[in-house]
């Protein structure tokens, strides 16, 4: 069974996210106890946690090769591989976490977790985790690139300032789109780099259709009808932004670019993507 049967069977049990965070907290959790029993276990009273720190360690050590698994899966599933920032971050950290731990548990046969030394490797591996977490958090909610305003236009309008075309959208494609669906990295087969390659399609048939934005798998992805909602990076597009792509489907997705619209009046902007 391939890696998108898996997803595709966990869809249709109502599980539409990514599997890999099921585990990754076990992980940390481990890494956090390792370090807190070890600090305990430096007060005479409290020694014994000494060898309940050395568990953690051992567990978390072996909690990482189940945890890297599942987020490779993710990795391809939903990114097609692609190695944007946040993932190479996660890469780096992830394989300086279980050098870190197979450190310690190597070097438990010399010291104990009351050790310096051990502590010392803990507190590196608290930081690695630290670390996967936040770049765990800006592949969920933060946007890597800085989006272009895109002025807050109704089908009314357009009879006034000329329809929405490609041009006007396009650099919304370029920094929450492009970064997983590129020429070299065409994800799903999707291309969404260029006008030619958006209105290709994806290997699953077309995500436009001119005339009919209820219809096109675009706005069903950037608006939640189907999931996962798109973008994956970042916070979901604004209520102005799905309004505009839904403007341009509605009006033929026209390609054109900016100088061959009409000159809008002069208007305070609307509601931008910043």
């Amino acid at each position: 069974m391939g890696i998108d049967s898996i997803y595709r069977f966990l869809e249709s049990l109502g599980y539409t996210h990514p599997i890999h965070p099921i585990l990754v907290h076990l992980t940390i959790g481990l890494v956090i106890a390792a370090l807190i029993f070890s600090l305990l276990s430096r007060i005479p009273r409290y020694s014994r946690f000494a060898v309940t720190a050395q568990h953690c360690a051992t567990l978390a050590f072996f909690s990482v090769f189940p945890t890297v698994l599942l987020g490779v899966m993710d990795w391809f599933h939903y990114y097609g591989g692609s190695l944007i920032y946040p993932i190479k971050m996660k890469i780096f950290l992830a394989s300086g976490l279980g050098m870190l731990l197979l450190l310690a548990v190597l070097l438990h046969v010399k010291f104990t977790s009351r050790s310096r030394v051990i502590i010392t490797i803990y507190l590196f591996a608290l930081s690695a985790v630290t670390g996967l977490g936040y770049f765990g958090g800006e592949l969920v909610f933060a946007s890597h690139a800085p989006q272009e305003p895109v002025a807050e236009k109704s089908t009314a309008a357009s009879g006034e300032t000329g329809p929405i075309l490609y041009s006007d959208l396009e650099g919304i494609l370029q920094s929450r789109c492009v970064q997983c669906h590129n020429e070299d990295n065409p994800l799903r087969g999707l291309d969404l780099s260029s006008y030619e390659g958006t209105m290709a399609g994806s290997e699953n048939g077309p995500i436009i259709i001119p005339g009919d934005p209820a219809k096109s798998a675009l706005i069903q992805r950037i608006n939640g009808t189907t999931q996962p909602r798109m973008p994956l990076v970042g916070p979901g597009l604004t209520e102005a932004q799905i309004r505009s792509f839904e403007a341009w489907i509605e009006a033929g997705a026209p390609e054109g670019n900016s100088d061959n619209r009409l000159a809008a009046p002069q208007q305070p902007p609307g509601e931008s993507g910043a």
